[in-house]
């Protein structure tokens, strides 16, 4: 089974308000998605956030009996952002202290569900890239699904997080 989880962040100027989004796509079909506003952050922790909140549904996902079953899995990081991809697969070493904890937290789930990466370029017409970056603005704007998980699995029913 491949499990493909997207991730981008959203933003406009240094140290503003930012939005992220992910989604989770199994077999080439979009499972469940997801996105949140972080007020005055940088674009990398949007970024980063999106990754982490992107592969902890995968973990709830592919965590759930009747779906372990399923496997072996093919986990694999997609995102635009080649500083996310380098930390979360150890490529990159996290310098920047105020995203040390951030850091962590992705290389841990990463670990835990044992994924790979893959880069895709931004705004190049990827439906889950664009996706994710229409999620990611919506946050940030405050409109759409800001803090809404939408899913057609059941199980991961649309939920506040």
């Amino acid at each position: 089974m491949k499990v493909e989880i997207y991730a981008d962040g959203s933003g406009n100027t240094f140290d503003s308000d930012r939005g992220y989004g992910w989604r989770l796509v199994i077999n080439g079909v979009m499972l469940s998605e997801g996105n949140g506003y972080l007020a005055k952050a940088t674009n990398n922790v949007a970024e980063i956030t999106a990754a982490i909140e992107g592969l902890n549904a995968a973990s709830t996902y592919l965590n759930r009996p009747e779906i372990q079953s399923q496997g072996p899995f093919q986990v694999v990081l997609v995102c635009d952002s080649q500083l996310v991809l380098g930390y979360a697969n150890g490529a990159y070493k996290c310098k920047a202290i105020h995203l040390a904890p951030l850091y962590i937290q992705l290389r841990k789930v990463y670990q835990t569900v044992g994924a790979s990466t893959r880069w895709v370029k931004g705004h190049a017409g990827d439906e889950h890239n664009e996706g994710c970056d229409k999620l990611a603005k919506a946050a940030r704007l405050g409109k759409g699904l800001a803090g809404i998980v939408q899913s057609t699995v059941p199980g991961l029913r649309a939920e506040e997080e």
